[in-house]
């Protein structure tokens, strides 16, 4: 084939918020009724404190019309038919917190200040809704439910069977768990069971935080150096707690880690302290006795969903991690994504790899992750992707 597959390993998809109201379970739609137009003040209250409104305007003007491509699937076709895109994962969220499903079941599920039993009828109506939508390709979308398991172990592996049944790939989890049980508490076992028995991927995407203060003088740069140590963290509490040797099938991916540069320090820093060296030994035993380095639990379980890269990206922190756990994506439709000029954006990042190694982070990476079946994909790819011959390779 004269083209690559490319599979991008972030996208977001989602309803203008009126329209959740008939995923809702009927007996939250009176609640979802009342809390509609606050929800949607509160949501660009918070867009106006966090982005450059003209920025924001500008960029949202001048791609009015794939925008929509959020919810309507024919127009999503022809975004990724142009972007050379053959399959995506979704995502919540479509554009940036427009798109949100109710009752905070939004990409960041925090649980501040959230109803348990309302966030979790929030996640039902999305997953219901991601369902029908993957459903009209099923090829070409690969659905991330949502769970907000720091509620109900429980009732998470009844939605992730739920998820299963229903064609999605994965489910996404919170890795804000401050005032919660961290990932590496045993109440969790059942459901990494459930992952790991039906391959479902369990899914982290970047983007919450810890509340800041937005009066003081500093607050957006401040979280947008932090916000991957958020992210980081669900990862360090299933590798200490031991959640891979106990659950070793089981499959994780990180997703908009925020700069692909961070991630081997955080590899070398997780073997630094396994191996109990004179700075941490005084602690005693807190390696939980594992049986594998934190690197080659990466490498075995762990794959990095690269998007919203740095202008300055260098594929060589690639290697660093390993090759064949990267997904490079698109984040379409969000603004700091590559859409609408994914080509340039793709070469600028990839350009200069061996044809091996493109191969593996636009598209053959996520297969493994996923499970997919190539052949479908294949036949899509060779109709869309990226020609091979266009891409400036190592020698």
């Amino acid at each position: 084939m004269d083209r690559y597959l490319v599979i991008s390993s972030d996208g977001h998809a989602g309803l203008p918020p009126e329209r959740y109201r008939d995923y809702v379970d009927p007996q939250y739609r009176d609640e979802f009724d009342r809390q509609l137009a606050a929800a949607i003040a509160e949501r660009a209250a918070a867009e106006n404190a966090f982005l450059i409104s003209e920025f924001n305007t500008k960029w949202r003007a001048e791609n009015a019309d794939g925008l929509d491509g959020a919810w309507d699937s024919a127009m999503r076709n022809k975004v990724m038919d142009a972007d050379g895109v053959t399959a995506e994962v979704l995502f919540t969220d479509g554009i940036t917190e427009n798109n949100s499903p109710p009752f905070g079941a939004d990409l960041g599920m925090r649980p501040f200040d959230a109803n348990p039993e309302l966030q979790w009828a929030g996640a039902r109506a999305f997953n219901r809704w991601l369902a029908e939508f993957c459903q009209d390709e099923p090829v070409r979308r690969l659905g991330m439910g949502l769970c907000p398991a720091l509620w109900d172990v429980e009732t998470s592996v009844k939605e992730i069977y739920w998820a299963k049944e229903n064609g999605l790939k994965g489910m996404q989890l919170s890795h804000i768990v401050e005032g919660y049980d961290n990932y590496n508490h045993p109440k969790y076992y059942p459901m990494w069971a459930a992952l790991e028995e039906t391959g479902m991927v369990v899914n982290f995407h970047s983007g919450a935080s810890q509340p800041y203060d937005q009066t003081a003088p500093g607050w957006v740069g401040i979280y947008c150096v932090e916000y991957p140590f958020w992210l980081s963290r669900p990862l360090i509490s299933m590798i200490f707690g031991g959640v891979f040797d106990r659950f070793p099938k089981l499959k994780v991916a990180f997703t908009e880690v925020g700069g692909d540069f961070w991630w081997p320090s955080l590899m070398q820093l997780m073997d630094f302290r396994a191996k109990v060296k004179k700075g941490s030994a005084k602690m005693g035993d807190h390696t939980a006795k594992l049986k594998l380095t934190p690197t080659e639990y990466v490498q075995r379980n762990v794959w990095i969903g690269s998007s919203a890269q740095m202008d300055d990206q260098n594929y060589e922190d690639y290697h660093k991690i390993g090759m064949n756990r990267v997904m490079w994506g698109t984040d379409y439709p969000h603004p700091e994504g590559t859409w609408p000029n994914t080509y340039e954006q793709m070469h600028g990042a990839l350009d200069g790899l061996g044809e091996g190694d493109l191969e593996k982070v636009l598209g053959l990476n996520a297969v493994e992750c996923f499970g997919l079946d190539i052949e479908p994909l294949n036949k899509i790819a060779s109709e869309i992707g990226p020609l091979r011959n266009q891409f400036k390779q190592a020698a």
